[in-house]
């Protein structure tokens, strides 16, 4: 190999330059930089965006050089980004850890859960920075979180040309911009400059947002949002074990219940049940009456009003849809991971939510429906593992409680009562029906989730009036949970700017919805009480067995012959206050596989 170095080649940014590493001298250039810097912004680019995609290059870069090296040819420079001295910075760090620790297992350096915790802890994350300054995304009028646009707005207009160029390259060389990333020459000038340029620009954004995260007062719950996500890349490098016959069976059950489905629908003129409008028209000519619109004017058919029809078609409508996502959504992804490694890997979004509550996709393990147990049935545990699950209870009304200091509800939570019953008591006396407690516990909710008397009257079949009724009998028997509604509200409208959890995570106010912030501020302080819990488990040991965070609930695997004892441990770990609200978690032993909890006594005995 000869022993000049690579030409570097110019950017669209001032002052920065992308040196290529293709030769002995390159690389040790490359190695004598890297011992320089205390602090390095590091880069992947791969051939699509799913968790097997394969890497193709590896950037690292401070503020006006970069070196692209491919990590294949050069391995060592992936273990001196893990072991080495300097401190990492990277946008979206949970996928470039994630793609770094392949390269690394696959050379036999460790466990890819280890490798990418590894590469976390050692990580600052731009793109938490900037959902802790802004949670916002750009549609709710945020600057949002993606690295181009998060530059452009910090460091000046221009940073996303190089992103520009690269489309108008795949257009030149005949590719689609879904199939350019991994065709396009691996040493193409424009492929590697706009590689270059991205580990730049994030070492930039770094030392901007750096310095407003201590401004703010962020610096804690950084260090807090950065563990999490260290947890949580280590739940999505593990993965949860695929049962495929099962799931193969599943979704050929799901396809055919979609057909059927699609054939009574037709029979009453609905040719695609994914058609709103066609849905409408064909439930109003059967006399179905429908009320509220979308924005855009049209009947909404969504599956709240569906589901509270009457009627054949609706009812048609709901399975074919529920079929075919459960099948598109779950278990075709669940195969598709399967057949690499047989297990699915779900990409956890920790800042999923402006409120700090997490996301997933690919597959989106966190909705997994509950009403259809099989779905859940095609994940299971290792070999000699039971899947267990322990959830908190009713933790958003206790949050509510605790930011309202509302003592009557402190109170009942303090006796272990359950929570809906004890405000059905207060509402009605002791003498009341189940259905009361129903309807305490959607005004509850309405109540938190800032929801009309009219939404409240939809969702439970009473009248308006009615439920007008039970909301103001609500305020009236837990008037500082009202009061601190309307203050929180009317601070908001007056006040505007932005708000703040607990923690400290912001909150900013959208003029015109100051309603909604009631809801931010119980769901992010939820948020922060799971991901508090999460990292208590972490921290005793447990964290090997975390699999998956399902909104209130963690899901884990251990030994079966002591699966009760493990999900005690964790539901004590989970447990704690809140100021005087006390926080309960309970385990279930799911069995084999994370669906046995959700199967009918006979299917479960069979």
């Amino acid at each position: 190999m000869p022993m000049s170095r690579t030409p570097p080649l110019s950017t669209p940014l001032v002052d920065a330059v992308v040196y290529p590493v293709r030769t002995d001298a390159d690389i040790a250039a490359l190695t004598e930089w890297l011992w320089q810097e205390p602090l390095i912004a590091y880069d992947t680019e791969t051939e699509g965006v799913g968790f097997h995609d394969r890497c193709r290059l590896l950037q690292v870069a401070n503020g006006q050089e970069a070196w692209v090296v491919d990590p294949h040819q050069f391995p060592e420079v992936v273990d001196e980004l893990a072991y080495g001295h300097s401190l990492l910075i990277a946008h979206n760090s949970q996928f470039d850890a994630t793609m770094l620790a392949h390269l690394m297992v696959a050379a036999g350096k460790g466990t890819l859960a280890g490798e990418v915790a590894n590469l976390m802890g050692n990580t600052i994350c731009t793109h938490i920075l900037s959902h802790l300054i802004d949670p916002r995304s750009a549609q709710d009028g945020g600057v949002g979180h993606g690295l181009k646009t998060l530059c452009d707005h910090y460091l000046g207009a221009g940073a996303i040309d190089g992103q520009t160029a690269l489309k108008a390259r795949f257009k030149d060389l005949g590719f689609k911009m879904k199939e350019g990333w991994a065709r396009i020459p691996l040493w193409d000038d424009t492929y590697v400059t706009y590689a270059g340029v991205d580990p730049i620009l994030t070492f930039r954004l770094y030392k901007v947002l750096g310095p407003m995260v201590t401004e703010f007062g962020l610096d804690a719950l950084s260090r807090f949002e950065h563990e999490v996500a260290t947890v949580a890349a280590g739940m999505t490098a593990r993965g949860v074990k695929v049962d495929v016959p099962h799931a193969k069976a599943t979704l050929a059950h799901l396809h055919h219940e979609a057909e059927m489905a699609d054939e009574t629908a037709l029979l009453y003129g609905v040719e695609n049940v994914n058609s709103p409008k066609q849905v409408a028209e064909a439930l109003l000519v059967r006399g179905v009456e429908l009320v509220d619109k979308t924005d855009g004017g049209q009947w909404k058919v969504d599956s709240a009003v569906l589901g509270a029809l009457d009627d054949p078609l609706a009812q048609a409508v709901l399975r074919g849809k529920g079929a075919g996502k459960a099948a598109a959504n779950w278990v075709q992804p669940f195969l598709d991971h399967a057949a690499v490694d047989g297990r699915a890997h779900t990409r956890i979004r920790t800042l999923g939510a402006r409120s700090g509550r997490m996301s997933a996709s690919d597959p989106n393990l966190l909705n997994v429906p509950t009403e259809d147990w099989r779905i859940r049935r095609c994940l299971i545990a290792d070999d000699h593992q039971s899947i267990v699950a322990v959830d908190f209870h009713q933790v958003e009304p206790r949050v509510m409680a605790y930011l309202a200091d509302e003592r009557h509800l402190i109170e009942a939570f303090q006796r272990g009562e359950d929570i809906y019953s004890a405000i059905a008591t207060r509402l009605y006396g002791d003498d009341w029906e189940p259905s009361k407690r129903a309807l305490a516990k959607a005004a509850t909710l309405a109540k938190l989730y800032g929801a009309s008397a009219k939404r409240l009257a939809i969702q439970t079949g009473v009248s308006e009036v009615d439920a007008k009724k039970v909301m103001v009998a609500l305020d009236r028997q837990y008037p500082r949970l009202a009061r601190w509604s309307k203050r929180t509200i009317d601070r908001a409208k007056f006040q505007g700017g932005v708000m703040s959890t607990p923690s400290g995570r912001r909150l900013p106010v959208d003029r015109g919805h100051e309603f909604r912030l009631v809801n931010h501020l119980v769901q992010g302080t939820s948020a922060d009480v799971f991901k508090g819990a999460m990292l208590q488990v972490d921290r005793a040991g447990y964290g090997d067995r975390l699999l998956l965070p399902i909104h209130d609930e963690l899901i884990l695997q251990g030994d079966e012959m002591v699966a009760d004892e493990l999900g005690l441990i964790v539901a004590d770990l989970m447990g704690g206050r809140l100021g005087d609200v006390p926080l309960i978690a309970s385990p279930t032993v799911c069995g084999p596989s994370w669906g046995h909890a959700y199967m009918p006594t006979e299917v479960a005995h069979a």
